[in-house]
């Protein structure tokens, strides 16, 4: 009698997880955004990424791709931030959505009474934070050349794409790379009001 009890148990908690394992499958496949939201939700950006990649598959949509590369960031994986940062920017509708994010992003903090210390930009968060990647997994050159791309023609913002790189040659004590940034920054036309700001970068990487 005990032996048919709990094959009996068994089965059925054999059979439930079957059934939790299939029903995880579906959702997986069939609604990955929901997916990449709940991981989102639990602070688990690196799955978040890869549900969000499968949602850019499916869909092709600026907004997920965009998805994919705010979740890499988040997750710090440096070679997604690459895979889909590189992508993000290459795409001509790049410039519209930053300056569309930056749109809510100042309606959120207006509606919130919230004033922010400096400027935000998405467009030198994405650009930053990839030429930040692509210095880590050794593209030094590539690196350069995005955070220089990032600030073409816009002076120079607060927490720029080239400050960002700064930043982590300082931290790696990287006197190549500071002194390649140190003579790229001198030679950008500023606004008289960026000049302070310039000049400490500047020092900075002394």
């Amino acid at each position: 009698m005990k032996n048919i009890i709990s094959k009996t148990a068994f089965k059925t908690i054999l059979v439930v997880l079957i059934a939790a394992v299939l029903a995880f499958g579906v959702a997986s496949l069939g609604f990955p955004q929901h997916m990449a939201t709940f991981f989102e939700n639990t602070g688990n950006y690196r799955f978040a990424t890869g549900y969000a990649s499968l949602a850019y598959t499916y869909s092709g949509t600026f907004d997920n791709l965009a998805r994919c590369v705010d979740d890499s960031i988040l997750s710090g994986s440096d070679s997604n931030i690459v895979n889909f940062a590189s992508r993000m920017v290459q795409d001509e509708r790049f410039d519209a959505y930053c300056e569309e994010r930056d749109k809510i992003i100042a309606e959120t903090l207006s509606k919130n009474n919230v004033t922010a210390s400096t400027n935000y930009s998405y467009k030198q968060y994405i650009m930053g934070n990839l030429a930040c990647s692509m210095y880590v997994l050794d593209d030094a050159d590539g690196a350069l050349e995005i955070a220089k791309t990032a600030v073409k023609g816009v002076g120079f913002p607060s927490n720029n794409a080239l400050v960002m790189l700064a930043q982590r040659a300082v931290t790696n004590s990287d006197e190549d790379m500071k002194n390649k940034l140190r003579e790229i920054i001198k030679e950008i036309q500023v606004a008289p009001d960026e000049t302070e700001y310039r000049d400490s970068v500047i020092e900075f990487l002394r």
